[in-house]
């Protein structure tokens, strides 16, 4: 899942102030963040995130050189678009929790599908916009300029494995200019940006792993076989806001509200402050103490493996649409967006963004769309992609056997 938000100009603090060492630093610290994108490398920015290089250009300021990369004032402006990718419940506990081995297969499984997800976004979504005799052309950008921030947990300290992409309102248009970013085309390709991680999320954990996926009464996709007791043990920020919805407005209220202000006004109302004290390990403690008192046993986690060899899932990297789905007779011109999240969603062992985007695009050859279930309806509609949307392909390492996974 994808939800993005749009951050200040003076938020660097927020993101770096806590920073340490990758296993040894604070809960709240995490790991140092990382820069990506195309525009970071044409400023100079690699390696790891600076905090007076990520505050510079955030305020829109060229961190190398004594310049302005675009036009509005310091302290008035945006700063940029905080985008998180959030791994589903299931995946969290399996990467926070699970054997150390599988930790890192789930760990390297998110880094790779918040990648291809994001070169999605850098190629079709990142743009700017150049004004001319009362004219506005919309013009593609050079790139992103974008630091990473991975963390494990959530405000109320539940395993929450989720990277923070901060892409800076700062972009170089074709004429080489420097200037603001169309934040608003950015914003267009969320929702379809958040299925392309979902899918790829999937695939690479069913190649890694052999997983299976089911979907949930909501619509997510959730890891076959986790005890749903621990999903529900470990989102206390998801019942919080529930809790919150229902005193305020009812039970009537749908449980992903479209509205942009109600759902901010569900997230904010009780956010805590996550604790920068304790350590990991004790946290760790905490959790299987927690799972532990209500007869959840943390070690079925392992189980999870290779299911979906016992269920005779095909590791292909190739889209099924599902049940009642068919090619031919649909509407013809889809928006290419919105089929391309419709394609993504419709892979249950998931997929790459480049085989979406050809699947995507073999369906507008033929004119045809596959049908489109209410929930990637809902995400991909005008507005909502903006408050919380469930969210590319450069080859896949197959060298990597079934019989090999895990070390079986």
């Amino acid at each position: 899942m994808l939800r993005a938000q749009v951050v200040g100009d003076d938020r660097a603090a927020y993101y770096v102030a806590d920073l340490g060492p990758a296993g040894r630093g604070p809960v709240a610290g995490e790991s140092p963040g990382r820069w990506s994108g195309r525009g970071a490398d044409r400023l100079g920015l690699r390696g790891e995130v600076a905090a007076a290089d990520l505050e510079a250009v955030l305020a829109g300021r060229d961190p190398g050189a004594d310049r302005w990369l675009r036009r509005e004032a310091p302290g008035r402006s945006v700063g940029g678009v905080d985008l998180v990718w959030c791994a589903p419940k299931s995946v969290s506990l399996l990467g926070l929790l699970g054997p150390a081995e599988l930790a890192r297969e789930v760990t390297a499984a998110h880094h790779e599908a918040v990648a291809d997800a994001a070169a999605y976004l850098e190629r079709d979504a990142a743009g700017v916009r150049r004004s001319s005799g009362g004219s506005v052309r919309h013009l593609p950008a050079a790139g992103l300029v974008a630091a990473g921030f991975t963390h494990r947990t959530s405000r109320a300290l539940d395993p929450h494995l989720h990277t923070h992409l901060v892409v800076a309102n700062v972009a170089q248009g074709p004429d080489g200019l420097w200037s603001g970013l169309d934040t608003r085309r950015l914003f267009r390709h969320v929702a379809t940006a958040s299925a392309l991680y979902d899918a790829r999320l999937r695939h690479e954990l069913v190649r890694r792993a052999g997983v299976a996926w089911e979907r949930t009464a909501a619509g997510r996709w959730e890891v076959t076989g986790i005890d749903p007791v621990a999903l529900r043990l470990f989102s206390q920020r998801a019942a919080s806001m529930d809790e919150h919805r229902w005193r305020t407005r009812g039970r009537e209220e749908p449980v992903r509200p479209r509205s942009r202000g109600r759902w901010a006004e569900d997230f904010h109302h009780d956010r805590p402050a996550k604790d920068t004290e304790l350590a990991w390990s004790d946290l760790v403690r905490t959790w299987r103490a927690r799972a532990a008192d209500v007869g959840v046993d943390l070690s079925e986690l392992a189980r999870v493996v290779g299911r979906a060899d016992a269920l005779g899932i095909a590791d292909v990297d190739s889209p099924t649409l599902g049940p009642g789905s068919t090619i031919g007779g649909q509407r013809e011109g889809p928006e290419h967006r919105r089929l391309l999240a419709a394609v993504a969603e419709a892979s249950p062992s998931g997929c790459t963004v480049r085989r979406a985007e050809d699947v995507a695009a073999a369906l507008r050859g033929l004119g045809a769309m596959p049908p489109i279930d209410d929930h990637v309806r809902r995400r991909s509609s005008p507005g909502h992609e903006q408050i919380r949307a469930p969210v590319v392909d450069r080859g896949v390492d197959r060298s990597v056997g079934r019989g090999d996974r895990l070390g079986r």
